[in-house]
């Protein structure tokens, strides 16, 4: 793992910020796009303790293209490649029936579970190295289940599924190794801070676990792997 660069869309976030430690105590250079100043400093302290790796934040995430294309200039001019992408985007919205939903709110939701994911591709996939390039993507159990009152969310994250499904079917001559994880409940800071978590739900390290033994090669190469909790591991 050693030299490694990695970007993690959505770095800043729940799970994202247990991924990058994972990466970082496997001494990646790891860059994390953010719209939020107030996240990218959360993060830098969170992490903090890890005397390893290097942690790189940039103002700007992959939502838009404007954004987008100054991640992937300053990606160019730093680095020219890298060896790893993660894309941990998205957001939670619930309490309306399909029927009623507010166009704003349906917008909002395509924008930042769908069409950050596409432009996520577009700005990091062609970065990626041909010998050790890999695309992990984190997707939710909304891909394989309804959830009533979140039509939206479940549906982008279907879309996502099928996203990912394709590009790997894209990239499969390439020798760039695409994954999907779709997660359940998550043990991340902000849940167990108002007590909510399960013994069987994973934490945000583990999954940035299972992302290194996926360089390494130690779980399937198959593009999905699911991890919605210990017990049905």
């Amino acid at each position: 793992m050693e030299n490694k660069i990695a970007v993690v869309a959505g770095g800043a976030g729940g799970v994202g910020e247990g991924i990058v430690k994972t990466l970082l105590k496997n001494n990646f250079t790891v860059v994390v796009p953010t719209r939020s100043e107030h996240k990218a400093e959360r993060l830098a302290e969170y992490v903090r303790d890890i005397k390893t790796g290097k942690l790189i934040t940039r103002i700007g995430s992959v939502n838009n293209e404007e954004t987008a294309d100054n991640l992937k200039n300053f990606l160019l001019n730093e680095f020219k490649q890298i060896n790893l992408a993660v894309a941990s985007l998205g957001s939670w919205h619930q309490g309306y029936p399909i029927y009623n939903y507010p166009v704003n709110e349906w917008n909002r939701i395509l924008n930042d579970n769908l069409t950050a994911h596409f432009l996520a591709i577009k700005t990091l996939v062609p970065l990626l190295s041909p010998e050790t390039g890999h695309y992990v993507h984190i997707n939710g159990f909304g891909a394989e289940e309804q959830s009533p009152m979140a039509g939206p969310v479940s549906m982008a994250a279907a879309a996502q599924k099928s996203l990912i499904l394709t590009l790997s079917k894209e990239l499969e001559n390439t020798g760039i190794q695409v994954h999907e994880l779709i997660l359940g409940p998550m043990k991340t800071r902000d849940r167990l801070k108002h007590g909510h978590g399960k013994p069987d739900w994973y934490f945000p390290e583990e999954i940035g676990d299972y992302i290194i033994g996926l360089l390494k090669k130690e779980h399937s190469s198959n593009a999905l792997h699911y991890l919605l909790s210990k017990s049905a591991s």
